[in-house]
């Protein structure tokens, strides 16, 4: 399809609409605004929680797919969707894998590593609030933890994990990912498939946004300023 012809796009949200954990830019709000404007859908699916989203958003009135979609939030009705909760049982297996991989690098805070979301349970290898560059230089190919997991497997009946933001583990419910969740929203609200897109920084293998491939046409880019470029072609 031509870029002009999708009705309803879907975005992930660090280092595709804004820079990682970093409040969004002048250019993407101007660039969102026509596409509101033109009587499209705009979907943010992020492992961030809905309300670090909409920070970073500038509260714009959007959909937004919380921890992976697990928490489905409409800002423009200001209703939850729906929202996934993980059990006791299911945290402890996480904190347990978390103990089990061993660090061997420097962290700024010891007491920022972990968030628990209750729809997902976030692990940053360096902290959530540390230093963004220093973030982003540390796996920006998601090798280091690629092959932790290889080296040190989380093995659960009803979680998994999967890598997400610049250094992040993010445990979920075992096929509760992004790729489930498009599909939900799609369904719900009774879309055209082919009238939807998602456009992701990670849609490579082994990349937080590698479940949306074959669930609903992608867009690969590599920055924001990629985003803006392409929403710039959905509008021409």
């Amino acid at each position: 399809m031509q870029p002009s012809q999708y009705r309803h796009l879907f975005f992930d949200l660090d280092g595709t609409v804004t820079p990682s954990r970093s409040l969004i830019e002048v250019p993407m709000v101007e660039s969102m605004k026509k596409i509101l404007e033109s009587g499209r859908d705009v979907i943010i699916v992020s492992g961030a929680e809905v309300k670090q989203a909409l920070y970073q958003t500038g509260g714009m009135p959007f959909v937004y797919l919380g921890q992976n979609g697990n928490h489905a939030y409409d800002e423009k009705q200001k209703q939850d969707l729906w929202r996934e909760y993980l059990t006791d049982s299911e945290k402890e297996e996480v904190f347990a894998h978390i103990r089990s991989i061993p660090r061997t690098w420097e962290v700024p805070d010891e007491n920022d590593l972990v968030e628990d979301r209750n729809s997902q349970i976030s692990y940053s290898l360096l902290g959530h609030h540390a230093d963004k560059a220093m973030k982003s230089a540390f796996d920006p190919g998601g090798k280091i933890r690629q092959e932790l997991l290889a080296k040190y497997p989380f093995v659960s009946d009803s979680m998994q994990v999967v890598i997400g933001g610049t250094t992040c583990f993010d445990y979920i419910k075992k096929g509760f990912h992004k790729g489930r969740n498009v599909a939900k929203l799609i369904a719900e609200r009774g879309w055209k498939k082919e009238e939807c897109i998602y456009v992701g920084d990670a849609l490579y293998p082994g990349g937080n946004d590698e479940t949306v491939i074959g669930v609903i046409d992608i867009q690969a880019i590599e920055n924001p300023a990629g985003t803006v470029q392409f929403l710039q072609s959905v509008l021409a």
